[in-house]
């Protein structure tokens, strides 16, 4: 048996204490780009808050600290905090107190991925709220199942607000309550990536999508459309709870389309 380049493996001899991945990054080395000081930085202050080094409120000090700290120029270090704080990871204080602090990153980065991929790639306000339909009845079925008594109280309380909102024709308070009950439905189904997704797409979709002008012979749905989709939550119907979710927005999906602006959301609006 011989490699891609013709040459027998038995002629690979590995010396003693390194490893294979060594070797073929050494042999494949002139065909590999150096990362960046910049990005090497990142890579490590990153791995050091994954890791558990560094938790979200910790001070790393000053810009001079970290040059001494990781060995790199000024011009390295200011490069790296550009991009650290752009992702979230640090937070950049000014003043005789401030200094250099890990952040916690939420989904902002995510969203922003998103809306340039979609840009790029002409992707459509209805091509996203077709895979949000799908991606809640998911998140539903899940709901019915992993619910807890704690997320029913938060789900019925959210539920209320959207009825009482409603009733005062108090557009934009309906219209946050909805974002934050569709959220928390996600975070009842106790898995982080629906979470994430689900508020990512928030910041492109909900908001404009979900402020539709309701017709009056849809108003007696429009206010217990919550309740429609609890009610299975509430009583740990899998296939109920699907059912009502994707009626839930089928019904509302024609309306939030017509509302949605031609271009998509500016990067940063999130």
């Amino acid at each position: 048996m011989t490699s891609d380049e013709g040459i027998p493996y038995t002629d690979y001899v590995v010396p003693a204490g390194v490893g294979v991945v060594t070797l073929l990054d050494k042999r494949s080395s002139s065909h590999l780009s150096r990362p960046k000081a910049a990005d090497v930085m990142v890579q490590e202050v990153s791995g050091m808050l994954v890791g558990g080094e560094l938790k979200p409120g910790d001070r790393l000090g000053s810009e001079s600290d970290l040059i001494q700290r990781f060995g790199f120029s000024r011009a390295v270090v200011r490069e790296a905090l550009r991009l650290l704080e752009r992702d979230g990871v640090v937070t950049v204080k000014p003043g005789p107190h401030g200094g250099i602090f890990c952040g916690s990153p939420g989904v902002t980065q995510i969203t922003r991925s998103i809306d340039l991929y979609g840009a790029l790639h002409d992707i459509t306000p209805e091509d996203l709220a077709e895979a949000r339909l799908e991606l809640e009845v998911v998140v539903a079925r899940l709901a019915a199942v992993r619910r807890t008594e704690k997320d029913l109280v938060v789900l019925e309380r959210l539920n209320a607000e959207w009825v009482e909102d409603i009733a005062r024709y108090d557009r934009d308070g309906a219209a946050q309550v909805n974002v934050d009950f569709h959220i928390a439905m996600a975070q009842a189904a106790h898995n982080p990536v629906f979470t994430a997704v689900m508020d990512a797409l928030e910041g492109l979709l909900y908001r404009t999508a979900l402020e539709p002008k309701y017709p009056v012979r849809q108003l007696d749905y429009v206010v217990n459309a919550h309740e429609y989709v609890l009610r299975p939550i509430r009583e740990r119907d899998v296939d109920e709870a699907a059912a009502q979710m994707r009626r839930h927005l089928e019904i509302f999906r024609p309306l939030g389309w017509r509302e949605m602006p031609k271009a998509h959301l500016q990067l940063g609006e999130a």
